[in-house]
């Protein structure tokens, strides 16, 4: 293991790119909140519309990710996300240039639809530039740019609103911005050394299918949507709960709610350093979902806002301590890089639907049964990705240490 190896500037070039256009995407995402009042006013629908308009990017999440990652079983990564990088542009410019619902539809799928293959189809490139050893720490920073469009989308918006002229101007700024990331893509993006002939065609499905062949890919792909199904009916339900329920302004409730990505982008980055210096990833993959279930309920017991803070503050860090670990399991295989690709969207294609079914099952329950109900059973299924990662194969440094290790016992001891 040579820690000291280091990633050349192209290879930080590249992958910034993509980072800054993953980033772009969860920022108009998560703004939606900010900017719904004014769009509702310039546009004209209700809010039985702006639940399907919030509930459209994560189904698009859910729907697109594994198309687009079939893509690079017919060409090359690189052309993949350039045309991601479009598609993310036109939807923003879309959405700033809306005259009606379906233009808004359009725009937000388009967004949201591609952004998880933003960080899939880069899994290619990650393996041809970043040493193994630096995957982790690398994956932890690429999963910090989520947790921080969150951020921009729910604390700064306001502030870019007040710089520009509305909402529609940050839309097309947003848009051209992208448009300008994928020029920039064209002329930076490069293959390493021989990478660049490895690209023959190969039948559509049998990357996935190498993927699945892995346990890892398997029990991921089933345990994440159980974190991220409670993720948004958390992000989605509770600010109202806390308002009708616990007598809190909504300034209180968004700020209370905005130490979510908070702890979710610290997390991102202490998350790798901690595994490196122990040696071991499973175990910290398993105590998020022992966590997450005490912090989200936590969220119903007090109306203290520093209470409140603390247990958003606490589950955000949970709900991404596991992600940059997880993700780096599948690099720590002998896949090809685009079975990785695909294990990779696979995962975020099922955790798109998970979010999907977060928004839906609370408000359905919620009408049934009240809020705190709903919220209530929603904190049960982190729970289950606790159960589901105990499972895991344990890709740490010190476990694989150890596996070589028996392996040179073993031909030490074998008869010549």
């Amino acid at each position: 293991m040579n820690q000291n190896e280091k990633i050349p500037a192209r290879g930080w070039a590249i992958v910034w790119i993509a980072w800054l256009a993953f980033m772009v995407a969860n920022l108009s995402n998560f703004a939606f909140g900010v900017i719904l009042p004014d769009m509702r006013n310039d546009i004209g629908f209700d809010l039985e519309t702006a639940g399907l308009l919030s509930a459209i990017a994560w189904v698009g999440k859910g729907l697109l990710t594994i198309p687009i990652i079939c893509f690079i079983s017919k060409g090359k990564p690189k052309t993949v996300l350039f045309a991601i990088f479009v598609i993310l542009g036109l939807g923003m410019l879309l959405q700033g240039f809306a005259t009606n619902v379906t233009m808004l539809f359009v725009g937000r799928l388009f967004v949201m639809g591609v952004a998880a293959g933003i960080v899939s189809v880069l899994v290619v490139f990650k393996i041809q530039w970043v040493p193994k050893e630096k995957m982790g720490s690398v994956n932890g920073v690429e999963m910090f740019t989520g947790p921080a469009g969150q951020m921009l989308g729910t604390a700064a918006f306001p502030m870019f609103l007040a710089m520009m002229t509305g909402w529609r101007e940050v839309m097309i700024v947003m848009g051209f911005f992208s448009l300008i990331l994928a020029v920039a893509w064209l002329v930076v993006a490069k293959d390493k050394g021989e990478s660049q002939t490895n690209y023959e065609k190969v039948p559509v499905l049998q990357p996935l299918k190498e993927a699945l062949t892995y346990k890892n890919t398997w029990i991921l792909a089933l345990a994440w949507p159980m974190t991220s199904l409670t993720w948004i009916a958390v992000y989605t339900f509770w600010p109202t709960y806390a308002v009708e329920s616990l007598d809190l302004s909504i300034g209180q409730a968004g700020m209370v709610l905005g130490f979510l990505p908070i702890g979710s982008a610290i997390a991102c980055l202490v998350s790798p350093i901690m595994a490196q210096k122990w040696g071991y990833d499973k175990p910290l993959i398993v105590a998020s979902g022992v966590v997450l279930p005490i912090a989200y309920y936590s969220l119903m017991l007090t109306a203290s806002v520093p209470l409140l803070s603390i247990a958003t503050f606490i589950a955000g860090y949970a709900a991404y301590n596991f992600v940059p670990l997880a993700f780096t399991t599948l690099y720590k295989t002998d896949m090809s890089p685009r079975a990785v690709s695909m294990g990779t969207g696979f995962i975020f294609s099922l955790v798109g639907l998970g979010g999907a079914a977060g928004g839906a099952a609370t408000g359905w329950l919620g009408t049934q049964y009240g809020l705190e109900t709903a919220l209530s059973l929603t904190c049960i299924t982190p729970a289950f990705f606790a159960v589901l990662t105990m499972f895991l194969s344990e890709t740490g440094w010190k476990a694989e240490q150890k596996k070589a290790e028996e392996a040179d016992i073993t031909l030490e001891n074998k008869p010549a």
